[in-house]
């Protein structure tokens, strides 16, 4: 029965940048990344996380940070084993906070066993005399298949680059073959160790997630066969990506972000750029006004129409130094297919995704469908010629409603989109967008958009499943060639 793994290790959390080359400072928001993708995209059988989970265990800080790291370890939709490592606190404490290390896990007909080994000089390790007669205890009465699970690598001595190893790493080897132990994971080795075998045996050490490109693994065990893919949560730099939606400090609904960070994170990503797009309802209206949808009648002249945030968004911008390209908006659309927006503050921005948030027939407690999808073209027409350069996440309403999507609007809206050359969003913020309707605008040339909607700083550039949807339409061209260039 094959077994999906996630394996992360070394995280190297601490509160300030403590160790060069180490992203120590950010590395909670880099676990947040990786367990999110894990959970709604990779949906793996069970993730091991093994060890340093902080960067410096004698750090007035790392009591916090080790409780930072298990608050975002409590979000994993999947059993999991979490062991310390080196750099993590006393295994008294680490127990405390994360939880005690169980002596086996069994998952899918697999045991996976975890070791503690006491650390040697030169940061290797040894496998002590009790954690040699676990491995016998792990096997016996157990038929399935075995997984060590362990902080520093172990691997049959020459077999690898990797300058660390188990000091009794041949009796270990022999004690896996003897109890039929047929895979080793590990950490420490920040670089990774590429996957080692030897007879039935079989050795792994996974990348730091702590340093750039900040890297996990996915590995799928079938029998024999091991097969491994490397997650990378900074975007290779030669795409020259562009994240066209994110949001700030302004956003009511908003949770880390904000400008400055924003910006920081677009480089940290490997981002060319990225768009600030903050939404006009919010900037103009108060959060009671704009959540109830008080201003869809009236648009930007309903009552409480204030821009006092407005201006203080754009003071924001000027600031942080936000480059003139990435100064943006996006631009609610009232009940009439009219840009929520002044014209004063449109010659300040230089981009504009536009949002259809609300439609009248929608928040009716007897809505139609049908008419509210014929609302929605109603309201459509009008809004794209309002100056907008992105249709954003183009049919979430109807998702947030609740609501199917309706597959028989594909073929107007994108027909729209092309006769005024607005290009569509790809966007996974809270839904699933459709291929068909993305592969509906690459057959008709409608320029598309990749956005990432980041209400919170992990999700910033995360265009990873952007990417794997186009090549799920049948896209592997030039990006430059159906992206829209702001």
């Amino acid at each position: 029965m094959a077994l999906k793994i996630v394996l992360i290790t070394d995280i190297h959390y601490d509160v300030s940048d403590t160790t060069p080359g180490r992203n120590t400072s950010i590395a909670d928001i880099l676990l947040l990344r990786a367990v999110h993708r894990v959970n709604r995209f990779i949906k793996p059988d069970v993730v091991v996380v093994l060890g340093d989970l902080v960067d410096l265990a004698n750090a007035p800080s790392a009591v916090a940070c080790l409780e930072r790291m298990a608050a975002i370890f409590g979000l994993i939709q999947a059993p999991a084993v979490i062991i310390p490592g080196n750099h993590d606190p006393a295994i008294e404490t680490f127990s405390d906070i994360v939880g005690d290390v169980p002596p086996w896990l069994d998952v899918k007909g697999t045991r996976l066993v975890p070791f503690l080994d006491p650390e040697e000089p030169e940061y290797n390790a040894r496998r002590t005399s009790a954690g040699l007669d676990h491995m016998a205890e792990a096997r016996r009465g157990f038929a399935g298949p075995i997984i060590a699970l362990q902080h520093v690598p172990v691997f049959p001595p020459g077999r690898s680059d990797c300058p660390y190893n188990l000091v009794n790493a041949p009796d270990v080897v022999d004690a896996m073959r003897t109890n039929n132990i047929s895979l080793a994971l590990a950490g420490h080795y920040h670089r990774g160790m590429d996957l080692v075998r030897d007879g039935n045996l079989a050795f792994l050490a996974g990348p730091a997630l702590c340093e750039a490109p900040f890297s996990f693994l996915e590995i799928l065990m079938d029998g024999d066969n091991i097969d491994i893919r490397r997650h990378q949560l900074r975007l290779p730099e030669q795409l020259g990506l562009v994240d066209t939606h994110v949001h700030t400090q302004f956003a009511y609904c908003g949770e880390n972000v904000s400008i400055e960070r924003d910006l920081a994170f677009a480089d940290v990503f490997g981002l060319r750029g990225l768009r600030v797009t903050e939404h006009s309802g919010q900037l103009y209206f108060n959060a009671d006004t704009f959540w109830n949808a008080r201003f869809l009648d009236q648009g930007v002249r309903a009552a409480k129409a204030d821009d006092r945030r407005m201006d203080a968004y754009f003071d924001a911008l000027r600031d942080a130094g936000c480059p003139d390209n990435a100064i943006g908006l996006e631009v609610d659309c009232d009940a009439h297919g009219r840009a929520v927006l002044l014209e004063k503050d449109r010659t300040r921005a230089t981009f504009f995704n536009g949002a259809i948030h609300y439609l009248p027939e929608l928040r009716k407690p007897d809505r139609d469908l049908h008419r509210a999808e014929d609302e929605y073209l109603a309201v459509l027409g009008p809004f794209l010629a309002t100056g907008i350069d992105v249709l954003a996440h183009p049919f979430r309403v109807f998702r947030r409603a609740k609501a199917p999507v309706p597959e028989r609007l594909f073929r107007p809206v994108i027909e729209l989109l092309r006769a005024v050359g607005v290009a569509a969003e790809i966007n996974f913020h809270s839904q699933e967008p459709s291929a068909d309707f993305v592969t509906m605008c690459l057959e008709n040339g409608v320029k598309l958009a990749l956005g990432s909607d980041a209400h919170n700083l992990y999700e910033i550039g995360e265009l990873w499943p952007h990417l794997r949807l186009l090549e799920a339409c049948g896209f592997n061209g030039d990006l430059d060639d159906i992206l829209v260039k702001p």
